[in-house]
Parts: structure tokens; sequence; C-alpha cells
């Protein structure tokens, strides 16, 4: 056989794999660029493999150049042999690393040095030295990994990303918040934060999520920073918000809600304490669909109460029920506040409901008005069934779904309307109409009640949670749980017959908002705690 025919073979069968080769990645490059549904994950792997090739490259080149130049002056040694790229970068760190290493010939030198030291006779000598004492170091092959803090880890580049948002402190108070949307929660953690900016610089930090939908509900001299998209991609999400606290060191840390937060509190809770007054907000229970409690004031109560300074609740009745399930001897017991949140409309002169009366011989049905969540907790079931069981009243609703699948809405009785959410009352025809209904399973003390009876509303209310501290047969019309359908029904005809009880109790919820929800009153609170 003639050894030229191998080879002419061997030739061939090479240009023919490097021709599919250029092929391949011709056909990729065409089907990221014209496929309409083609991943884009898997384009943005792809132009990322190729830059951080370039990258690489580029490392190596600028490495090899400062080789050299230590090399020419003899500081590497005769026998130093180094391994080039011995130090392991992570692509995170690529492109950063490379803006170092350009604008700092000293650092290359420093570096190039430490890469000679490696292969010289004198680290093989202290390897040998070792290895007599333990054998299992063995010997060098050429292959070990060497790491370079913090150029190796990639998650440490998310992280200062993160931190490299917050502007430059010092800060008294952080609040932790997990996003910005239209939940009383979101509500109460622009009013927290109004209070203590007041007594020292705040910083707002979102955690989980970047929703920001209502900004103006937080002060603008509270930075408020996203950190949620680049501690997204950590692995250890706890921690790494526990070394950003430290880091920040303020004298105070305040949870509203945010799921990492509570996390970490209870993970370093008790390291953070060392440096950091704690606190955190607790609103209401969940019901799972067994009627079983949870929550975070389950999930998170009793496993960091003894870090925390002040467990906050929005309502007498959570505080109790809490303080009376963990039996909490009296120092912690003491730790449990109840603040009520403070109204963010000023109570009116006068009422909604006398308004809504003197305007009432302009309509010839009476007209109930209820807003919230599609979902479970909130029982828009209720409303449905009210409306078939009440056709001579109107009902005009607003809301939509967010926990839960939402409810069956392709037959709603005529005298129901359903409409988008509101961001305002303003919105709202709250003058037109005799009344709000509420229909919540199980709650803490809502915010839209607070507010609609500053406007002194005439209000039908389920009374659970802590609502009955606001709502009771003084200042509305409270429906007790177990009386179903026929109680609100049999409630609401109450209030629509009598426009006087309207006016008298609209007005008493009024002066109990007054005496109850003020805002001077809350911050004196906030900063009693502190």
């Amino acid at each position: 056989m003639d050894p030229n025919d191998d080879v002419t073979r061997l030739r061939a069968a090479l240009a023919e794999y490097e021709r599919k080769s250029r092929k391949t990645n011709w056909l990729l490059r065409q089907l990221a660029g014209k496929v309409r549904d083609f991943p884009r994950d898997v384009i943005a792997r792809y132009r990322n493999s190729r830059r951080k090739r370039r990258a690489r490259a580029e490392i190596g080149r600028m490495m090899g150049e400062a080789r050299g130049a230590v090399a020419s002056t003899g500081a590497l040694g005769q026998t130093a042999t180094p391994k080039p790229l011995f130090f392991h970068l992570h692509p995170e760190w690529h492109e950063t690393y490379l803006a170092a290493m350009k604008q700092d010939s000293n650092a290359r030198a420093t570096l190039a040095e430490m890469e000679g030291f490696f292969g010289s006779t004198e680290m093989q000598a202290l390897i040998a030295d070792a290895a007599r004492i333990d054998p299992e170091v063995g010997s060098l092959n050429g292959y070990e990994p060497g790491f370079l803090p913090p150029w190796h880890d990639g998650e440490y580049a998310h992280f200062r990303k993160a931190v490299e948002r917050i502007p430059a402190g010092p800060y008294d108070s952080v609040v932790l918040v997990p996003f910005g949307k239209l939940g009383g929660a979101d509500l109460v953690a622009g009013i927290l934060a109004g209070a203590l900016v007041r007594q020292g610089r705040t910083l707002i930090l979102r955690t989980d999520l970047s929703d920001w939908d209502r900004p103006d509900w937080y002060p603008d001299t509270v930075p408020a920073i996203d950190i949620s998209v680049e501690f997204s991609k950590l692995l250890d999400r706890p921690r790494a918000l526990y070394m950003l606290l430290r880091e920040l060191g303020a004298r105070r840390v305040w949870n509203v809600n945010s799921r990492l937060g509570f996390d970490m509190l209870v993970h370093y809770g008790a390291r953070l304490a060392v440096q950091s007054q704690l606190q955190a907000y607790y609103f209401c229970a969940d019901r799972d669909s067994g009627g079983n409690e949870v929550g975070y004031p389950v999930w998170y109560f009793a496993n960091i109460l003894p870090h925390l300074t002040a467990a906050i609740c929005d309502n007498a009745d959570l505080a109790r029920s809490l303080t009376r399930r963990y039996s909490l001897p009296d120092d912690l017991a003491a730790r449990v506040r109840t603040i009520y949140t403070p109204a963010r409309t000023p109570v009116a002169d006068g009422t909604l409901a006398k308004v809504q009366a003197d305007r009432r011989v302009s309509r010839l049905r009476p007209r109930v008005l209820w807003g919230g969540r599609l979902d479970r907790q909130k029982r828009f079931d209720i409303v449905i069934a009210l409306a078939r069981a009440m056709p001579d009243v109107d009902f005009d609703a607003w809301g939509k779904a967010v926990l839960d699948t939402p409810p069956d809405l392709s037959a709603l009785p005529p005298n129901l309307r359903l409409n988008p959410p509101f961001s305002e009352y303003a919105q709202l025809p709250l003058n037109d109409a005799d009344g709000w209904l509420y229909t919540s399973d199980w709650d803490g003390l809502p915010t839209i009640l607070i507010e609609l009876g500053a406007m002194g509303m005439p209000i039908v209310a389920s009374a659970v949670g802590g609502v009955p501290e606001l709502i009771d047969i003084r200042t509305g019309w409270p429906v007790d749980p177990d009386a179903g359908l026929a109680g609100y029904e049999a409630a609401l005809r109450s209030m629509l017959a009598d426009p006087g009880a309207r006016q008298e109790r609209a007005a008493a919820l009024q002066r109990r908002i007054a005496a109850q929800h003020d805002g001077t009153t809350y911050g004196r609170a906030v900063a009693e705690i502190m």
C-alpha cells in the first residue's frame, strides 16, 4: 500500500470536515437571524460564546506581552516556565478584567511574575516539601487551577453590579420590599419610607421583582433601587442580601413583605442583628385550598422574632393571634407592636354619604360599588350571587385575577358590570353610589377601607381579621363570616333603606379614622421603635 495514498485520503477527509464545519456555522447564523421562533436564549448563548472567545484571546495576547516584558528584565529567573492564563477567569469578568489590566501595567507585570513563580524550581521544591509531609499533595502536573479573587467568581460580578447601582451612603434605614405594585403592603412601604426619611437618610431596595407601578406612593427623596435582576442570577440570594446589608451598614433594616428579606432573616438574622436593628411587617396570613393558614405570619414569625427589635402588625387581631399561638413570654410579646396604617386621604369635612343622598334623586336604582382582586380570598363569587339575588340593585365592580385562576365571567347577571382595576379613587363614581361592598374571606386591615372611610363612604364589610377594628355596627354594616349570602343581603338592604344611618355611620367612621389612622400618630409610633 502506497503511504502517499493514505496521506492524500487523510487530507481529503480533513478538507471535507472543514468544509462541513464552515457550512454548519453558516447555517447556524442563518437560523439565528431568519427563523422567527428560534429560541432567543440559544441565540444569546451563541453570540456570547463568540464574545467570550474573543475576550479570552485578547486576555491571552495581553498577558503574553506582559510575560515577555517581565522575562526581558530577568525578573522571572532562568528556571521559570510560566503557564499561560494560569488564573481562572469567569466569563462574567472578562470585560471588566480587560479594562482593569489595560489601565494598569504594574498589575499585568505582577500577574506575569506570579504565573512565572508557578513554573519555577522554587515552587516545585515547596510542593515536594509539602508532599513529604502529606503524600496526598502529590506533585505539580501543569494543570492546577489558580484563583485570583474576585475574578474567578461569576456570582460576585452580579453582586457588585447590584451594589454599584446603590447611591453612596451612609444610610440610617433600609426598607426591603419585594417590588412596587398596587397592593396594600406596597402602599404601607411608601408610608413607612416617608416616616423614616424624617428621621434620617433612607433607602428602598426592591428584592424580588422589578415592578414599580406607583412611584408616587414613595418619597422623592428616597432612592428606590432594583437589585432583583442581578440577584436573580445568584444561587445563594439570602447570603448575598446579608452581605449587601453588612456592606451598607445601615442602623436599621425594615422588611415589608420581601420574601428574600424574610429568607435572609431566617439564616442571617442573628448575625445582622449585631450590627443593625431589625424590624418586619406582618399584615395577614393567607389560606390554602384546604383552608389552612399559610403565608409570612406562619412561615416567618417564630423563627425570626428573637432577632427582631419589633414585629409590626397593621391590626391588633393579628398581633393577639401570634402572641397567643406561640405563647410568647413577656420580653418577646413586647416586641409585637400594632401600628395602624395612616390614611393618605385627608378626612373630609363632610361625608360622601351626604353627597350621595343629595344626588340620589337623579338615579332610578340603588348602586353598590366593589373593588379588589378576583381571587379566592376576595370572594367575587359572593358579589355575583348578590347581584342575582338583588336584581333591583346595580353592582359596579373593578378588578382582575392576580394570584388565582380567574373565575367564570361568561354569565354575569345584567345588573353587574365588571371593569378593569382602578389606580386612583378619582376614577370611581363615588358620588353617584349608595355604598361600598367588601367581601373578603380573610384579611388584615385593608387600606382601601381606610381610604374610603376617610371620605365618608357607607361600607358593608365582612367581619374578618382586623376589619372589625374599623367597621363595626357604629361605623358601618359588618357581616359575620358565617352568615353567608343571606347575611350580606340583609346588611345591604339595611344600608340602602336608611339614608340617615348611612350618613351617621359614615361620620362615625371618619372620626375613628381621624383618631386611629392619623399620620402624626403613625410617625410617633415608628419613632418609638427607633
